[in-house]
């Protein structure tokens, strides 16, 4: 099912609820399991993405026209567009998700979590862009109903992975966010790998305590986070990303 969010009012199956918000398309996939309204702590290890299909995930994007394409027509140029769609956005090809990364928005499990250990393999898939970017988001809060949701995000964007950005207000390591605040990474030097090749990404959480590691690599630590659980996101912020192998295991099996 497609939802939409416009003009501060959000219709989805024939409910409406208010929203102060900017125009969204949001999608949900069915869950194979139930959604509990706690947060779940893994007691095992947990596949969030089966490689098949996006169930129990939520396709959230801007709802935007694109370019569809061009013709001459006489002396003139005709030109049309096609709406934005979810399932263009975000698909399942070959065990893996891939994201167009336009319009901006993200994938968001319909579960919420606590005390894991995430990982997720990511590579660049654009070949154009200088510096593609992406990003996961834990500790998210709140509705879909903008593409940039109260969350924790660990940054992907080439050159910069394991930096944070506090999305909206969120808050962590006692600093002040009117909105979407930047935190550089304590490690300087990158551990990326070259455009095209898998990274793995682990995200440690454990109450109000994250921690990144790129590639094995230990790169930001964080503490006071504005809440102690969320949903987990993956995003889609303008260049082509591949994502696989996305899981979480219990904290006793990380120490």
């Amino acid at each position: 099912m497609t939802s939409r969010l416009f003009l501060g009012v959000v219709v989805m199956a024939g409910v409406v609820g208010l929203t102060a918000n900017a125009e969204m398309l949001v999608k949900a996939e069915p869950s194979a399991q139930p959604i509990k309204p706690e947060p779940i702590r893994p007691t095992e290890k947990i596949e969030l993405f089966n490689g098949k299909d996006l169930g129990g995930w939520t396709k959230v994007i801007k709802a935007e026209t694109e370019a569809a394409g061009e013709k001459k027509v006489g002396l003139s140029i005709v030109r049309w567009n096609t709406e934005a769609s979810p399932d263009k956005t975000w698909r399942v090809e070959d065990g893996i998700i891939k994201c167009t990364g336009k319009p901006f928005g993200y994938l968001r499990t319909q579960q919420s979590y606590a005390d894991f250990k995430l990982k997720v393999e990511y590579r660049w898939a654009d070949t154009n862009t200088v510096a593609p970017n992406s990003g996961i988001f834990t500790f998210t809060t709140g509705p879909d109903n903008h593409f940039l949701p109260k969350a924790i995000e660990s940054q992907l964007k080439m050159g910069r992975a394991g930096d944070w950005v506090l999305l909206s207000t969120a808050t962590m390591n006692g600093l002040e966010n009117k909105a979407n605040k930047s935190v550089k990474r304590q490690n300087e030097e990158s551990s990326e790998k070259p455009r095209g090749e898998w990274n793995q990404v682990e995200i440690v959480t454990k109450g109000n305590t994250i921690q990144v590691s790129i590639n094995g690599v230990l790169q930001n630590t964080g503490k006071d986070i504005y809440t102690d659980a969320g949903q987990i996101c993956l995003q889609s912020e303008g260049g082509a990303v591949d994502f696989r192998n996305v899981t979480l295991e219990p904290l006793e099996k990380c120490q």
